[in-house]
């Protein structure tokens, strides 16, 4: 089916079924009247009829629409309490009933047997037709070919300048394009169909003499009917040409989409291969048919109508694609800037000038040194020498100016370049974030520092404190006072120890670095913390044991070393502090009075470097604990004293080396890495 008239008054109906007659020609209406003005113009296919209450006037509407469309196909919609006899009667000249309330598939059912009944009714009519040669062949006569006067092809000629000198005004270049035809073959009615952006349907852009209903309903599909045969034939076609071929379902689709038109000719408007648009022309006004030169004329002014239609499209896709391009630049959040071949800026968008403070009224269509210093040598390598950046941090030179910049090469055809591209972005608000970022860590820090210094040195103080207040009654017992030095040393050294650390964790150091033997450096640690030193000409492994005061713990310690030399360049007080650091921090996740440590040097095998490491089995360390062991944010949360990792990282890494920490089987280790120095 190719065209189709709705009357209903419910519009949500109305909508229904329009929206299931998808692909046709779609005719509305509200009133009886209102659908029979339409068919007096129009000749439909298909009738789908709501049958409102009361339905006496249902009857005298189905016999007038026969009487002005008698091979439509009529399907009448009752309503859902249209179930008497006397309303059945009324209904009985329509070729399918359907009863509300039904479903898409019953409605969908019922289209498709009016389709069936319409291309049956199309059959029989086509076979005829077929019985009559004489009738089938009847084509018009043709007026004498005779030459267009001179007075009329100045007239068109004058048109056709006008239709020209609308630019890229597609409409009225076609409504002059109509103007023009008149004046050369004075049709009663024109119309130009335009295939829409998409190409899925073509629909009336331009007419003369159309009723308002045909104009608005009229949608003709590319894949069949006329559109089909004028792109595949790439001729124009006469009315009478289609009804002769009666046999042929194109041919009768073509004869129904001409006469929905009221048109007797249809020319192709074709450009590059393509169909555009459609001219139909309906009968001359002074009866006859168009002759041979009309129509060649005519033809060939289409053609090239059709190369204006399709270069004003591209036109105006082209334009939308700017102002696309130009709304994106203007609302981005980086600077582009853009130069040609000619090293000239072609683009530089809003946010470039907002950065830069530059108007692109002084840069656009000038050198690219006219851009602030480094930004023009940035482009002229790209372009010259094709050398990109990506996202490279540089300093304005004029306002020192943070940026990070990256470049592309606009390629052409081939290898030419036809551009360059600079994107940017200013780092000023970023930098400020993260200073300010940074200093929020570091007051954070010092909160929690502090807030942990005042818990770690309150236990201290108040045992010494305690002592100093019972110092002066009970100093000539000579046991108190032994008691008195001993706890009261060790919570000073513990205090001592946990300035020191903080010490080392915020300040830089002064380190003095020179050759030293990790060997010596180890053993003079263990000794520190009341180990006896292990024989330095002895490379086997030595067992050694002590107790340490400041977590009250029985050390079993064990060193060992694959090598003789483990020279590297360091400080070595820094370097006893870095251990002795770790091997507190094993001490102190050890659970019970008993630990255990192992400490072993070894040589890297690929690297001169040089390999400490510190284990235990006895530690309890968890996995999550140990991932963040060497973040002191993370860290001085739990326990100011757990601090020690963090500085022995900043000892070690100061001096040139790495320190890793380690979960394995029944064991935490920690890896010092250390530059080796030939020995």
């Amino acid at each position: 089916m190719r065209t189709a008239l709705v009357v209903a008054t419910d519009e949500a109906l109305r909508d229904r079924l329009v929206r299931s007659l998808e692909g046709c020609s779609v005719f509305t209406a509200s009133s009886d009247e209102d659908a029979l003005k339409k068919l007096r113009f129009t000749e439909v296919e298909l009738i789908v009829k709501e049958a409102a209450v009361p339905m006496r006037d249902l009857g005298g509407f189905l016999e007038r629409a026969r009487q002005l469309c008698p091979a439509a196909v009529v399907v009448c919609v009752l309503p859902a309490d249209a179930g008497s006899p006397e309303d059945e009667a009324l209904a009985e000249d329509a070729d399918f009933v359907l009863l509300q309330p039904f479903t898409s598939r019953q409605l969908q059912g019922v289209l498709r047997q009016a389709e069936g009944k319409l291309q049956l009714t199309q059959e029989v009519s086509a076979l005829r037709t077929l019985r009559n040669p004489v009738e089938a062949l009847g084509v018009a006569v043709e007026s004498p070919a005779l030459d267009v006067p001179l007075d009329m092809l100045g007239r068109m000629v004058r048109e056709l300048a006008k239709a020209l000198s609308a630019g890229f005004d597609l409409g009225r270049v076609l409504d002059l394009f109509l103007d023009a035809v008149a004046e050369l073959a004075r049709p009663s009615r024109s119309a130009i169909l335009v295939a829409d952006a998409a190409g899925q349907q073509y629909g009336i852009a331009a007419f003369r003499g159309l009723a308002p209903h045909v104009v608005e309903s009229v949608s003709l599909r590319p894949d069949a009917g006329l559109p089909l045969w004028l792109a595949a034939e790439g001729r124009l076609i006469h009315i009478d040409e289609a009804q002769a071929r009666a046999a042929d379902p194109g041919a009768r689709d073509m004869a129904r989409e001409l006469a929905l038109l009221q048109a007797v000719v249809a020319i192709p408007l074709i450009s590059h291969g393509e169909l555009v648009a459609i001219l139909t022309l309906g009968q001359r006004i002074t009866g006859g048919a168009y002759s041979r030169r009309e129509a060649e004329i005519l033809f060939d002014l289409a053609t090239h109508l059709g190369t204006a239609i399709s270069d004003i499209r591209t036109h105006h896709l082209l334009r939308y694609e700017k102002q696309l391009n130009e709304r994106i630049l203007a609302h981005m959040a980086n600077g582009v800037i853009t130069i040609g071949p000619d090293e000239r800026v072609v683009i530089m968008n809003r946010r470039a000038e907002e950065i830069l403070g530059v108007s692109a009224r002084d840069v656009l269509h000038r050198d690219l040194r006219q851009l602030p210093t480094p930004l023009g040598d940035l482009l002229f390598e790209t372009l010259t020498r094709g050398r990109t950046a990506t996202r490279e941090e540089i300093q304005l030179a004029l306002r020192s100016l943070p940026l990070e910049v990256s470049t592309y090469r606009v390629m052409g055809e081939g290898a030419t370049p036809i551009g360059a591209v600079l994107v940017f972005e200013d780092l000023t608000a970023q930098r400020q974030a993260a200073r300010e970022r940074r200093e929020a860590e570091q007051l954070q820090l010092l909160t929690r520092i502090v807030a942990r210094i005042a818990d770690e040195i309150k236990n201290p103080l108040v045992s010494i404190r305690t002592f100093m207040e019972l110092l002066e009654e009970r100093y000539d017992d000579a046991g108190f006072r032994h008691h008195f030095a001993g706890v009261v040393g060790r919570d000073v050294r513990r205090l001592v120890e946990m300035f020191e650390k903080l010490a080392a964790l915020v300040n830089e150091g002064d380190y003095k670095l020179e050759p030293v033997d990790v060997r010596i450096v180890v053993e003079e640690c263990l000794a520190e913390l009341g180990a006896q030193p292990a024989p330095a000409a002895s490379a086997e492994a030595r067992l050694l044991a002590f107790f340490d005061e400041s977590t009250q713990k029985h050390v079993s310690a064990t060193f060992s070393c694959e090598g003789r030399s483990f020279l590297t360049r360091g400080d070595r007080d820094m370097l006893k502090k870095a251990l002795a650091y770790l091997v507190w921090y094993l001490l102190r996740k050890t659970p019970g009075q008993e630990a255990k440590v192992s400490i072993s040097l070894s040589h890297l095998d690929k690297e001169d470097r040089v390999r400490l490491t510190v284990a235990s089995r006895t530690a309890d360390v968890r996995p999550d604990e140990l991932g963040r062991i060497f973040d002191p944010i993370q860290v001085v949360q739990q326990n100011l004293i757990d601090v020690g990792p963090c500085v022995s990282q900043r000892i070690v890494e100061a001096q040139g080396g790495r320190l890793h920490a380690k979960q394995g089987r029944a064991e935490v280790s920690f890896a010092v890495e250390l530059p080796g120095v030939p020995s």
